[in-house]
This record gives C-alpha cells, sequence and structure tokens, in this order.
C-alpha cells in the first residue's frame, strides 16, 4: 500500500494517508525504500516491502514513470509493467475521478509520457478498453512470474 499526502477520501487507490509532516517525519526515520514527488503530493514504499522479497514474495507496488531509476536502485530485480491508455480515455477517466480541473488534466497529459525511458523489463498492458480485460492480462503476467519462479 503506498504512502501517499492525498486525503484518503479522495477516490481511487486504497492508500496510507498522511499529512507533508508526517511523511518527512516517516522520510528522515528511513520507513520508506522508495519516495517520490508528483502532482504537488509525496508518494512513498513502504520499507517493510524489502522483507517480503527476501522472504520470496512477488510484491506490486503502483509507481510513477519518473521514479523508475529509484526503483532500480531499491529493487534487484524489477519487472515493470506499464499500464497506458488512449490520451482520450486517460481525459475521461481523470475528469470522473474529480480532482482536477479539466485544464489541468489537459496539462497532466501534454507534460507526461506513457513511454517508459530506460534500460527496463518491461511489459506495457492498454488499458484503453474494460477493466476486466486488462486486468485478466495482468492477472495472466502475474501466473506467469509465479510460474517462472517454480522452475
Amino acid at each position: 500500500q503506498r504512502v501517499i499526502t492525498r486525503h484518503r477520501d479522495a477516490g481511487g487507490e486504497d492508500h496510507a494517508a498522511v499529512t507533508q509532516a508526517e511523511f518527512d517525519r516517516r522520510l528522515a526515520k528511513g520507513d520508506f525504500c522508495v519516495s517520490w514527488q508528483a502532482h504537488g503530493l509525496s508518494y512513498a514504499i513502504p520499507a517493510t516491502v524489502q522483507a517480503r522479497l527476501r522472504d520470496g514474495d512477488i510484491v506490486v507496488v503502483n509507481g510513477s514513470r519518473s521514479a523508475l531509476p529509484l526503483f532500480r536502485q531499491a529493487f534487484a530485480k524489477l519487472k515493470v509493467v506499464n499500464v497506458v491508455a488512449t490520451p482520450d480515455v486517460l481525459t475521461a477517466r481523470l475528469e470522473a475521478r474529480g480532482r482536477e480541473s479539466l485544464d489541468d488534466i489537459v496539462l497532466r497529459l501534454q507534460r507526461s509520457s506513457l513511454e517508459v525511458c530506460g534500460e527496463f523489463d518491461v511489459t506495457t498492458i492498454d488499458n484503453s478498453g474494460a477493466l476486466e480485460l486488462s486486468g485478466a492480462i495482468f492477472a495472466d503476467f502475474l501466473r506467469d512470474q509465479l510460474a517462472s519462479r517454480r522452475r
């Protein structure tokens, strides 16, 4: 579960909501293995993820393309699932969340890229259609990862 300086009731993902002061305190204490800023918010992955990986678990985290170099530093075995959608679908979904104005959404989409830059092991999933379809593709990806660990 990501830690985000966004109110818990803001919609979207189930996240651990904290104030900026709490985030900064936890960052200084070493509670996070990866942290970054985006869209005026602070985001982090708890350091407890490292213990799960040492125990042999597969861990799925929601990150940011811009923070991928930080993820590579934190995780020796990193597989990137790049979830993309067409601009019109992204605009409609962001607008439906109600957190940003249409002007802010347009600016956000203009300054961000859906490409993963750098040397990463990337699987891209097009999420422009039905959630069930892209969800099934992601589930297949996870099953493949689990199967490859058993070999």
